[in-house]
């Protein structure tokens, strides 16, 4: 941990040390996240509500998904190109030093972008959401919960080029398909859609289930929220683990 701290402070002192390029870049992410914004309030300035949610839950819903993003970015940013990590062969220097392999790759990278994503979500949720101050423990609870199952359905994604080549693009094309999901509202996914925001692009784990929780906080959901983050944890250990023995061979 002492050496992904170490290496992930050096990656964000890299991602800013060019100002002009991280105002640009900090500039863009906000200007696109205020797009989208900007097309769900004339939305809802037309209908109101979709299915029971408003205007207030899918501005938590998209504060929730861009603090998420951003954060993985900022503090594990390797997760973006991990793929094209193990295809290059940047493995096999580490595998000669004592330390984990995983927590170094997601360390390699910071993401300037990010800290844009990580301000638009804060503004979203303290001034947008309808929240109050006495639901800040559950927010964090929630928003734990959100990181660590995006940033393993990547790692799980990431850890497919062990077995095909290809795996770079796919990878990249899930997690955009999870940001996707994602800015959608969460009552709309019902049948085999819904299924697939809960299993292989689980964005219901990540925004949906912590909007809900938020809205109508209950044990079940929390509970729920908690398995759904080991399991995915657990299940990118392992295929990441599996594919490093293959890798080794």
């Amino acid at each position: 941990m002492r050496l992904y701290v170490t290496e992930m402070t050096t990656a964000i002192r890299v991602s800013l040390a060019d100002r002009t390029n991280f105002a640009l870049l900090f500039g863009g992410m906000v200007l696109n996240n205020g797009f989208v914004l900007l097309m769900w309030f004339m939305f809802f300035a037309g209908f109101r509500s979709v299915r029971g949610w408003q205007l207030a839950d899918m501005a938590l819903q998209i504060g929730l998904l861009a603090i998420t993003f951003g954060a993985a970015g900022v503090f594990a940013g390797g997760y973006r190109d991990m793929a094209a990590a193990i295809l290059r062969g940047d493995l096999d220097a580490w595998l000669t030093q004592p330390r984990a392999v995983l927590p170094r790759l997601l360390a390699q990278e910071s993401a300037a972008p990010g800290w844009g994503d990580i301000l638009v979500g804060i503004a979203l949720v303290a001034f947008a959401a309808s929240l109050r101050w006495a639901d800040l423990p559950a927010l964090l609870f929630v928003l734990g919960g959100s990181l660590i199952v995006f940033l393993a359905t990547g790692v799980l994604f990431a850890s497919l080029a062990f077995w095909a080549r290809g795996a770079r693009s796919f990878a990249r094309d899930l997690v955009e398909f999870l940001l996707t999901f994602g800015t959608w509202p969460g009552s709309i996914w019902s049948g085999a859609t819904k299924l697939i925001v809960y299993t292989i692009v689980p964005a219901g784990f990540v925004v949906v289930l912590p909007v809900r929780f938020l809205r109508h906080p209950s044990l079940s959901a929390g509970l729920l929220l908690v398995a759904a983050a080991l399991a995915y944890a657990a299940l990118a250990l392992l295929v990441f683990r599996g594919g490093l023995r293959r890798y080794r061979r």
